[in-house]
């Protein structure tokens, strides 16, 4: 069974290079799963709580043409990365700053990232953060801490917790903080809670967030895919593509949805979600409410 998952995995991102659990080829395959498996959260938008078990990710993810959000991606890309062979595969939770206004109390603990470890050394790997997901495999070793990856998407970097600048009630809990440079300053993104975690922390965090009206993900639409050159994100009903340069400088073009029939369209067409169960008017609904 886990040759059989594997190889549908790599089949469905794409990926026809070498599966030996080099960082080269880990990074290829990160690169192939974010471009191949959106970030959307029409499950939660649509009353349907997210099953995250190895089964329920596979048959979402993998078997059918549909995408998912952190908990679904980090569950599929760390079995991945297991199956590969690659050492040191741990999920980790994390808590989101991202659009966050500084001073609020820390928040709770609703984001899922995967570590690896190559050579010695421990990366972090995300697929599931959506619009400004890192797009790459981000070094988090405390003497590493603080190296900008360059990507064709952006640069990123994992910082000690105080280079974050919070107040140290913002961070509680919180090991390392992931920032990506949008302009010339760095933001932000998610700070990763190192310290184990049972399988039953990630399904009360995953049951909150997909079930509860507090988090965003029952009461507004979200799809993230990129390309090899752009970031294409889908906030409610508006659509915003993302380019960006050899140089790493980005241009953005908007577009707002006004049907049920547009945002299936934009679904299948640019996040390639396919799945005919889906009520698009119940999603669009909730899109055109938030």
């Amino acid at each position: 069974m886990a040759e059989d998952f594997l190889s549908a995995y790599l089949a469905r991102i794409g990926y026809a290079g070498e599966a030996a659990p080099t960082l080269e080829n880990i990074t290829a395959i990160h690169a192939h799963h974010i471009r191949a498996i959106p970030f959307e959260n029409l499950s939660p938008a649509t009353g349907t709580a997210v099953d995250i078990s190895p089964e329920g990710i596979e048959a979402a993810l993998v078997r059918r043409s549909r995408g998912g959000y952190c908990f679904q991606h980090g569950g599929l890309l760390s079995r991945a990365l297991t199956e590969l062979g690659a050492e040191g595969v741990e999920n980790h939770l994390g808590r989101v700053y991202w659009q966050r206004e500084p001073g609020t109390g820390a928040p709770a603990r609703t984001h899922q990232a995967t570590v690896f470890t190559h050579d010695g050394a421990r990366y972090l790997l995300d697929a599931g953060f959506g619009g400004f997901n890192p797009s790459g495999a981000l070094p988090i070793d405390p003497e590493a801490r603080g190296t900008e990856v360059v990507t064709p998407l952006g640069t990123f970097r994992v910082v000690d917790v105080p280079a974050a600048g919070l107040p140290q009630g913002d961070t509680a809990t919180i090991d390392l903080m992931v920032q990506a440079r949008i302009g010339n300053a760095w933001t932000n993104l998610y700070g990763v809670d190192l310290r184990p975690n049972a399988p039953s922390d990630f399904a009360v965090a995953n049951w909150f967030v997909s079930t509860s009206s507090i988090p965003p993900f029952t009461r507004s639409l979200m799809f993230a895919i990129t390309t090899p050159t752009q970031r294409l994100t889908l906030a409610n009903l508006a659509l915003s593509v993302r380019t960006y340069a050899a140089d790493g400088s980005s241009t953005v073009e908007k577009h707002t949805l006004g049907s049920p029939d547009e945002l299936r369209e934009a679904a299948r067409g640019l996040f390639r979600i396919e799945d005919d169960s889906l009520d698009w008017a119940r999603a669009y609904r909730v899109a055109s409410s938030a």
